[in-house]
């Protein structure tokens, strides 16, 4: 581990020493592009040692002049000016103009249908051709940003149509004003027109996917937040993503796109201020998805100071931009290192997540580190933080809907146990209020209901009627035919009895035995009559059962409450049973009333 992180070290020293080196003269690079139409995808890049004239805008013809005289030094392309230049106290961010000048020789058909892509350029540029025979005939290629006035940045990855052929040179004029970098950063390359476009249909589908991806991946969040599980770390996750995805509009130029070239400053202020930023809330969401014990000051302290930095790159003049973006760029790798102990924890204690993302997390910091690199390199420029972004972003995601759909099925599972447990609830409380042999309330339910109703008839004054009945020679029907039978006949006479038209109020009960009792709430004693009268001939009328031997008829006790009002529940319960007693001994089969006097 030692070696390789010493390897690394003096990678990046080499890279700093390699980025403040000195201007130098050399040859001059002098291209051939006649090969291009022998294979129409092939592209000829432009890099190599350019000839520049610092602090001149030379016109073309005079340019080409300095270029065979070698009147100028060297500037490797693709490269940073600034550090190269003689020191100069008045301007120590090497802002300014120069002329860029390189060799070119084109096929000689004049429909060669070329086209000229530019890479990137801080901050605008103006490009000519001049034909090596005839300079003074000089033709405008492209322009884009200003060369003189305010400041304006031109976009990249322009292509420009190259209407031109045979031996020339290419002239570009270059101005610096706005940011730290300073020449042409990413090498423009000639290629057919229609190569060309190809080149950059393929970056903006490759955008184009990323971007969705990114889109589904926050939808994806955004809905397991605002499910019933309220998963925190998929609003994060949803938060991230947007930042991203806004980072990535940026890099993409949509903002000066859209809205014109004097957006550049402040989409470059998003695309570097984001990077701390996001940096901050990926480790928050590692804190949550694995959490471990830690001190909350440093923690805290640790993402103040990144979301400083990102403030930072939206305040400081765009000239300083490029040291925000290393700091930026520092910061987030460092903020790596916590995340990494909180995965590491995670992993000691068994968690399979751990591994994934602990591999995805170390690519993460590879990017960075070679970002670095790639920042203060001339040579190198590849830039690998956005793709390892999209990947940890989706290793993530998988993570927390993984977690969502194991709490999800938890979930199910306890609301399946809950609803369970509810019915086994229901179904001890209805077998404690009913008859488990008929069905009707026990007489547990009815002394409830009875006190229930006496009391609301004493507040209100209104009548209570109460019925007693009980099934005739039930006894001999048991001793004749068997406890079985008697069983039926009180299943029987309880469906019955359901099917009766009663009223909601009215309470049905078995009360003991062959008993039964039905509570009348605000009934007199003629309505209760009726109502008994009623059942009497409903029980008598037709056999229970399937053999007509077996004949059920009931004996019926009416009592009510009088206009005194009876003196207690018991009083008037009292007097039901003895109307019953009395109906039996008039010869059973009939109703009999009590006054209900005490």
């Amino acid at each position: 581990m030692g070696k390789w992180l010493s390897i690394l070290c003096v990678s990046l020293f080499a890279a700093l020493l390699a980025g403040s080196g000195t201007m130098a003269r050399a040859d001059y690079a002098n291209f051939d592009a006649t090969g291009l139409l022998d294979d129409s995808t092939a592209t000829l890049v432009l890099n190599g040692p350019w000839m520049f004239a610092w602090n001149q805008l030379l016109p073309p013809e005079q340019a080409v002049q300095s270029f065979k005289d070698k009147a100028y030094p060297v500037m490797p392309v693709p490269s940073n000016w600034a550090g190269k230049l003689p020191k100069d106290a008045t301007n120590p961010r090497d802002h300014g103009v120069a002329t860029f000048v390189a060799a070119l020789s084109l096929p000689e058909i004049q429909e060669a249908d070329l086209a000229l892509s530019m890479g990137v350029v801080h901050d605008a540029y103006r490009v000519f051709w001049a034909p090596a025979d005839t300079p003074h005939n000089a033709v405008l290629i492209a322009q884009e940003g200003n060369l003189t006035g305010d400041a304006l940045a031109a976009q990249r990855f322009l292509n420009h149509a190259l209407p031109v052929s045979g031996d020339g040179f290419l002239v570009f004029h270059v101005r610096k004003t706005m940011f730290a970098w300073g020449g042409i950063s990413k090498a423009p390359f000639v290629a057919r027109a229609t190569t060309a476009q190809l080149s950059n249909n393929r970056r903006s589908l490759l955008a184009g996917l990323t971007i969705g991806m990114l889109l589904l991946i926050m939808l994806r969040n955004v809905m397991l937040y605002a499910s019933k599980l309220r998963e925190p770390a998929a609003g994060l996750l949803a938060t991230i993503t947007f930042f991203v995805i806004l980072r990535a509009l940026a890099v993409e130029n949509l903002p000066e796109m859209f809205f014109g070239a004097q957006w550049h400053g402040l989409r470059m202020r998003i695309e570097i201020g984001l990077v701390p930023v996001l940096a901050s809330w990926v480790l928050i969401m590692l804190e949550v998805l694995f959490p471990r014990p830690t001190r909350r000051r440093p923690r805290r302290l640790l993402h103040v100071v990144l979301h400083l930095i990102g403030a930072t790159a939206l305040l400081v003049p765009l000239d300083r931009i490029s040291d925000v973006l290393i700091v930026a760029q520092i910061a987030a790798v460092v903020s790596f290192i916590p995340g990494v102990l909180h995965i590491a924890s995670a992993l000691r204690s068994g968690n399979r997540e751990a591994r994934i993302l602990g591999i995805s997390t170390l690519l993460c910091l590879g990017a960075g580190m070679n970002d670095i690199y790639a920042s203060v390199s001339d040579t190198y420029g590849a830039f690998l933080i956005p793709l390892s972004v999209v990947y940890l972003m989706m290793i993530l995601s998988q993570i927390i809907g993984n977690r969502a759909s194991v709490a999800i099925a938890r979930t199910a599972l306890l609301e399946a146990e809950k609803e369970q447990l509810s019915r086994d609830r229901n179904d001890a409380i209805y077998m404690s209020r009913h008859d488990h042999l008929t069905g009707l309330l026990n007489r547990q339910s009815f002394d409830h209901h009875w006190a229930r109703n006496w009391l609301d008839a004493v507040e209100t004054k209104q009548p209570l009627t109460v019925v007693l009945f009980d099934i005739d020679h039930f006894k001999s029907i048991n001793d004749t035919y068997g406890h079985p039978t008697g069983d039926a006949v009180l299943k029987a006479l309880a469906h019955r009895l359901t099917a009766f038209d009663l009223r909601k109020t009215d309470r049905l009960c078995r009360y003991g035995g062959e008993e039964f009792a039905l509570i009348l709430p605000n009934c007199s004693t003629a309505e209760g009559v009726a109502t008994a009268e009623r059942l009497r001939s409903a029980i008598a009328s037709r056999p229970l059962l399937d053999d007509p031997q077996i004949s059920v008829t009931c004996s019926f006790g009416v009592a009510a409450t009088n206009r005194n009002f009876t003196k207690s529940a018991e009083t008037l319960l009292n007097g039901a049973d003895a109307a019953l007693y009395s109906a039996k001994a008039n010869g059973r089969n009939r109703v009999e009333t009590c006054s209900g006097r005490p």
